[in-house]
Parts: structure tokens; C-alpha cells; sequence
């Protein structure tokens, strides 16, 4: 424990979004991998506990635990008076909320040095622990409560542990075991929790306990950082593996038995809740025989460690537990995009009786393939994989997300057992889930180039591709690849156009939609083409009919373009996000924060010349409602400047925050304010200028 754009118009076809193409030296990413053949142990949820993440009945609501099955919680010792992060009050007794969480199916470990009410804990003297300790286990006995994991002796003992007053914690370990031992034989003891993997100190500590019996049932140790990473409080769950392969042949080698292994607190302060970040670790563990995994607990009590926001709502996180809860049957193996760096991952089960296979990935950024092999073992699926693919975002902890987002839904070919699905433009702070099912012709919005009527053109394999196809050599005056699309309602769509074009210069097509006008798009350079692994997605606004519609690219005028599918997402009324991180900055600096959206913030908006300016494309022009997330840590109000489209500036006024976005992320240090916005229609800028004060600037949301 550490204290401390969419788009809304009737018309058929307005303008072409290109996502910015990569460099053409740029390598193309590895592949996320998962093997559903190799089903490597039963569904337990290892990872979804958290360390004080029950205050209360009620605090958080049963709604909020249940779906993200949580398996063991980390709570204070009974009548314990710790006041962590600020609290006035002691809260979260492990055995008060025992009851909470044995409804819920977890269990409950006991923090035993959590009875101090300080952290760092002070010590008194062995006659006060021993009274501690002995007022513990009665009361864990009296209570009769039969979900309860284990005592934990103690702490961070590595920089916890007072020598000078205690003595050495070896020593120290084996009185209070045998303290507890003497009063309680059938209670599991944990240990010796320590902040980071740390193979020689655990060595010394084994050595001591298996030497004097008194060898933990549960060992256990922080991922908090590790010693190998760039600095020790720095994410690093690339090396989780190695510690648990290093442990157990710790374990063999000093001839001792290999017991459970609890992670009982993990997640750095720089990325607590994080969605995509937390998948990272979520994925070694499952992958390592680790036991039970907590998320750390870094500011407020009763939260789920941050998957809720301070209203009590879901937030972008805990969507991803909750999809990781979702999961039942069988775990099965995943490989992640570069194992040896902080990149993508993730985590897969197979449920036999369901019929279904689920993947929950993230921590990648821009176009990644996602491979998905093994269906060879599953006899249920024959011919074609039905595959849905959702997001869910990070936009801060106390922002509400109330649902996930449907990207998209296809039918993929099974070939030599597997499936490519290509999915783009990922955020590192985002989750994204595939559900797959049999194969069917329901709910479609992702259509492969290759099944559409392709004429004076070729079908290309290549596992970079969406379902390993695509379309090339679009090359002749007469060349057109044409879609057959059923939509449920009239209406706006949003067109995404999977493509490569591997040309120096920008290359384009015609589209038509059911026979109408011919409107051009653009497709930037992609660095080379889909055999290379190099691909994009330009997106557009088309206006359909219910039911049945036809889209047709023909050969453009200019260069040359590949085609790999198009997506079809129905266009609600108008809301557009823009990362601050994402606009053009001058004299101004992009920093990082578990509280920001998207993780990172603009700050350092401080000299005259200093500014952030924002692309935003509007529908139509009028009046919007603009919603600025932003920090403001100084003493009184903060100003900056605002034009748009370079007109003359309006002055938006930020209240003082408390602190700055990144001072103590995740209790309230950024804001949100909203004003109005003049648009005309199609592409504008708002630019925000350094005004009187400081104000970091986290995003912009204009609908």
C-alpha cells in the first residue's frame, strides 16, 4: 500500500477522414496471438481482486462488485485504525465486509500490520504486537466467517520493517507465525508480501522459514515495478513471467513445496485502473499459476481500486473487468505482440457450453492483427467465425462510461484453423473485446473486399488482411469493387474503408452509393502495401436506405489503392472527442497521468507564444456545447484564449482545481467546464492561447 468524431448530415457523402498513415520506415507491428487449442487451466478470475476495494455495505454497490467476479480481496485487520490516503475514519475491516464479499463469491485476506492507524506502520513493541495480533485471530475465529484467505503477518517488510526496534524480520516472521499458529492451525499465512520481486531477499527469508518450519502457505509479492525495469516504480509487467518462472525454480531449488502465489498488490500509480495498462498484467498473471492478483490501492477506499468513479458509476475500467468476469470455461493461451516490451496484450477463454470464445486485449496503439488459431479443437465452429469487436475507453477515473462501444461485426473464413482480424486505430489506454461465435449471417457491419463483386481486379492471401484477403491490382479504367450491404434503419452511416496504398502520394477512388453521384476519396500513402503488412482506414459519411444498399469504388483518377473491407457504424447525434495530446501543440509539453483521458494531458502552457489547436470537423454550422477537461493547480482562476478559424478570441475562465492534473492523479485534480462554440460546417480550429494564470488542458468534447 502506497499513500499518497462522428459525423451527422444528410448529404451523401460530405468529406474523407484518413487516419495519419505511418512513415514508410516504419516496421509494421507484430501480431497478438490466440491458441484456443491450448486450454491451459480453468476460468478463476485470478486478477480481478483489489486491495481496500470494499469500505462498506453499500460502498461499493453489489451491482458494481458482482459482475467483475472478483476472487479475494486484501481489507484492514479487524478493528484496525488505518487512515490511508486521507481518510478520517478507519474503513474497510476485513471482517465487517467479509459478509460483502462472500455474496459476491470472494474471498478475504487479513492485512494484519493494517491495524496501525499509520502507514508507514510505527512500531511500538513485541507486547503491543502480540496483542495486536492476538486480538486478530480471535476475532477472525469469533466471527466464524468462512471466506477468508489468509492472515497477512505483515507489509512491505523490505522498507517497512523497523530492525533497530524488532530485531531481523525473519525472526520477526517466525514469532508472529507461531503466534498465530498457536491460536488458529487451519487459517492460511501469507507472505512476506514484499514491495517488488526481489530473488536473493526472498531466498534469505525461504531459507530461514523452511529451516525453522515456519514456511508461508501462501507466498506473495508486489508487481509495483520491477528491478529490471528503466526505474523500479515504472510499469514493467513484461518481466511478470520471468518472476514466476524464477520463483518456482527458487522453490525446487531449496526443496521446499510449491505453494499458491497471491500478487497481492500490482499496477504502478502512473497507470491505476487504466483498462489497456491493466490488461498487461492481467495477461501474465493468467498465463503464470498465479493464484490471486490485486489491483493496488493508491487513493480511495470502496472504489474496486478506481473502477468506479466518485458518484458511484462505472467507469471506462470497469468494463474491462467486468468483460474479464464474463468470462467462464477455460483460459487459452495468448502471445503477446512483443513480449520483452510494453505493448499488446491481452487474455482468452473457451466455454464449450456457450459455444463461444472471448478476447480481451489491450496496451497497443494504431493497426494491429489479431490472430486467432486453434478452432480445430473447438468442433462447433465449421467454415466461418462470427466475430464482434467493442471498446472501452479511458477518459479518467470520475468519468461515467455507460457502456461499452460496438466497433464493428463480421464473419471471418476459418482457414487451416484460423482466423486474421484486423482491428484499427487502438488507443494503449483502451480495452477491446472480440466475442466468437459460429458463424452467421446476422449482425454484420465489417464486409471483406474478397466476397464483394470485384471486376477487373484480383483476391490476394495474406495473413495482414481482415479474414487473410483483399483486394489488389484495382489498376484498369473499368476496375470497381462493389458491396452488397443490409442496414436495419434509414438513416447516416459511417463508412470505414480498410486499404492500402503503398504508392509515395496520395491515391483515390470513386464512390457511389446505390447509383448515385460519384464522390471522391482519398487515401493517404500507407508506407507500402497489404502483402507487406502495411494498411489504413480512410473513413466517410454515407446516407442509406432500410434495408438492402450497394456501395461500388471504382478506379480513381490518381495512384493506386488496395482494398481489405469496408465497416459500416450508424452515426447518433453528433459528438466529437479530441484528445489534447492529439492537436497540434506549440510551445507546450504532453505529459502523463492515470487521471487524464487518454492517460496523458497537455501542460506547460505557460509563454506567450504557448498554444494547443484542436481539428474538428462539424456536420453543420451553428452553435455547439464544448466541454474542456482541464487543471487548473493554481491558487485562484486561470484564463486562456480562444479563436476559431482564426477569428477574434473569446476568454474562457478555468476555477482553480486543487492541484495539477498530474500532482495526485485519480482525486480530482482535473476538472470539466463547458461553454459555447461558434462552428461553420465542415473542418474547423479552435485554438486555445496561453492567457493570465496557468490551466493544463486534458481534452475537448464539442456536441
Amino acid at each position: 500500500m502506497k499513500k499518497l468524431a462522428v459525423l451527422l448530415s444528410g448529404a451523401l457523402l460530405l468529406t474523407v477522414f484518413p487516419v495519419t498513415p505511418a512513415p514508410a520506415t516504419a516496421a509494421v507491428p507484430a501480431s497478438f496471438t490466440v491458441d484456443l487449442a491450448n486450454q491451459y487451466r480453468p476460468v478463476t478470475h485470478v486478477a480481478s481482486g483489489s486491495l481496500y476495494g470494499l469500505a462498506e455495505e453499500g460502498r461499493p454497490a453489489d451491482h458494481l462488485i458482482a459482475p467483475t467476479k472478483p476472487k479475494m480481496f486484501t481489507q484492514m485487520a479487524p478493528n484496525g485504525g488505518q487512515l490511508p490516503n486521507g481518510e478520517t475514519t478507519p474503513i474497510g475491516d476485513a471482517l465487517k465486509v467479509a459478509p460483502i464479499a462472500e455474496r459476491n463469491g470472494a474471498q478475504v485476506t487479513i492485512r494484519m500490520p493494517d491495524i496501525y492507524p499509520n502507514f508507514p506502520y510505527k512500531w511500538v513493541g513485541w507486547d503491543d504486537w502480540y496483542k495486536k495480533v492476538d486480538s486478530i485471530v480471535d476475532a477472525r475465529l469469533k466471527s466464524g466467517a468462512k471466506n477468508i484467505y489468509g492472515y497477512e503477518l505483515w507489509n512491505e517488510p523490505d522498507g517497512t520493517w523497523n530492525t533497530a526496534a524488532a530485531g531481523s524480520f525473519n525472526e520477526g516472521w517466525k514469532k508472529t507465525y507461531l503466534r498465530v499458529k498457536a491460536k488458529d492451525k487451519n487459517t492460511k499465512i501469507i507472505g512476506p508480501s514484499i514491495t517488488n520481486y526481489n530473488e536473493s531477499w526472498l531466498r534469505d527469508f525461504l531459507t530461514y522459514a523452511r529451516d525453522n518450519n515456519v514456511l508461508p502457505d501462501i507466498i506473495s509479492w508486489h508487481e509495483l515495478g520491477a528491478p529490471e525495469g528503466e526505474y523500479l516504480d515504472g510499469p514493467a509487467p513484461q518481466y511478470i513471467s520471468n518472476h514466476m518462472k524464477a520463483y518456482r525454480a527458487l522453490e525446487t531449488e531449496l526443496g521446499i513445496k510449491h505453494v499458491p502465489i497471491s500478487i497481492n498488490e500490482y499496477g504502478v500509480v502512473s497507470e491505476q485502473a487504466v483498462p489497456g495498462n491493466m490488461l498487461r498484467y492481467i495477461a501474465e498473471f493468467e498465463r503464470s499459476d498465479v493464484d490471486t492478483a490485486n489491483i493496488a490501492f493508491w487513493f480511495r477506499p470502496g472504489r474496486l481500486s478506481n473502477l468506479i468513479t466518485d458518484t458511484g458509476a462505472a467507469n471506462g475500467a470497469w468494463w474491462m473487468y467486468k468483460w474479464y468476469g464474463d468470462m467462464s470455461g477455460q483460459m487459452a493461451m495468448t502471445t503477446p505482440a512483443n513480449p520483452t516490451a510494453l505493448d499488446l496484450d491481452g487474455i482468452a477463454s473457451v466455454d464449450h457450453t456457450k459455444q463461444e470464445a472471448d478476447v480481451v486485449l489491450g496496451g497497443g496503439n494504431g493497426n494491429r492483427n489479431v490472430v486467432v488459431k486453434g478452432f480445430q479443437a473447438l468442433p462447433y465452429f465449421s467454415g466461418t467465425a462470427h466475430v464482434k469487436v467493442e471498446s472501452t475507453p479511458w477518459y479518467g477515473v470520475d468519468t461515467a462510461v455507460s457502456q461499452p462501444t460496438n466497433e464493428f461485426e463480421g464473419n471471418f473464413t476459418i482457414k487451416n484453423g484460423q482466423i486474421s482480424v484486423p482491428v484499427s486505430n487502438l488507443k494503449e489506454s483502451s480495452a477491446y473485446r472480440l466475442v466468437i461465435t459460429p458463424g452467421n449471417q446476422s449482425s454484420i457491419s465489417r464486409y471483406e473486399a474478397e466476397n464483394a463483386d470485384v471486376h477487373g481486379a484480383n483476391v490476394f492471401n495474406n495473413i495482414n488482411a481482415s479474414d487473410s484477403k483483399y483486394v489488389g491490382q484495382i489498376d484498369n479504367p473499368d476496375s470497381y469493387v462493389q458491396f452488397k450491404v443490409n442496414v436495419p434503419t434509414a438513416g447516416n452511416y459511417r463508412l470505414n474503408i480498410g486499404y492500402a496504398n503503398g504508392t509515395q502520394a496520395v491515391s483515390t477512388q470513386q464512390l457511389t452509393v446505390n447509383n448515385q453521384a460519384n464522390t471522391t476519396v482519398q487515401y493517404p500513402t500507407t508506407g507500402g502495401w497489404l502483402s507487406e503488412g502495411n494498411s489504413n482506414t480512410a473513413q466517410t459519411q454515407v446516407s442509406l436506405q432500410a434495408g438492402s444498399n450497394v456501395l461500388k469504388l471504382n478506379k480513381g483518377t490518381v495512384g493506386s489503392a488496395e482494398l481489405d473491407y469496408i465497416q459500416l457504424q450508424p452515426v447518433g447525434d453528433f459528438k466529437v472527442r479530441v484528445e489534447a495530446e492529439d492537436a497540434k501543440i506549440n510551445d507546450a509539453r504532453v505529459a502523463r497521468s492515470s487521471f487524464a483521458s487518454n492517460r496523458q494531458f497537455v501542460g506547460n502552457i505557460d509563454n506567450p507564444n504557448s498554444s494547443v489547436t484542436f481539428s474538428v470537423y462539424a456536420p453543420k454550422g451553428g452553435t455547439y456545447k464544448m466541454e474542456v477537461g482541464y487543471g487548473n493547480g493554481t491558487t485562484g482562476d486561470s484564463t486562456q484564449n480562444i479563436s476559431v478559424n482564426n477569428q477574434a478570441s473569446t476568454t474562457i475562465t478555468y476555477p482553480k482545481t486543487g492541484g495539477w492534473i498530474a500532482n495526485i492523479p485519480n482525486i480530482g485534480t482535473r476538472k470539466i467546464i463547458t461553454v459555447p462554440v461558434t462552428l461553420k460546417q465542415g473542418e474547423n480550429t479552435i485554438a486555445f492561447n496561453k492567457g493570465t494564470g496557468y490551466a493544463e488542458l486534458d481534452y475537448i468534447e464539442v456536441k
